[in-house]
């Protein structure tokens, strides 16, 4: 009994065997073409510094005469648009029809 048991796994296993690698081992065979996905950027607005605030000194006319005085300038901002990349490029798997599908586009997978 022990051993019909055995020829019993062994024919088992040629079954697997003569058939694709993929269905052996529980994976199913389908047709994914490969297509890249661009980056996806975003434009937002900031607002940043382009003159830092100061102090210097200046001459002006105060009453006929020249003057020296402290003078002091703000900061002066301004608003700028900048791309951010919100999601990189990759490249991803998409199924194709079995009709198009070709030995060449056949890819095996756990999906």
């Amino acid at each position: 009994m022990r051993y019909m048991n055995s020829v019993k796994i062994i024919a088992f296993a040629f079954a697997f065997i003569g058939s694709s690698p993929a269905l052996a081992a529980g994976m199913t065979q389908a047709c994914y073409e490969k297509a890249h996905q661009p980056a996806v950027y975003k434009t937002i607005k900031r607002t940043v510094m382009t003159h830092r605030a100061h102090t210097h000194w200046e001459y002006r006319t105060i009453g006929g005469r020249e003057v020296l005085c402290k003078v002091h300038r703000p900061a002066v901002y301004e608003t700028v648009l900048q791309n951010v990349m919100v999601q990189p490029a990759k490249t991803v798997l998409r199924p194709i029809s079995a009709r198009d599908c070709n030995q060449t586009a056949r890819i095996t997978s756990n999906f």
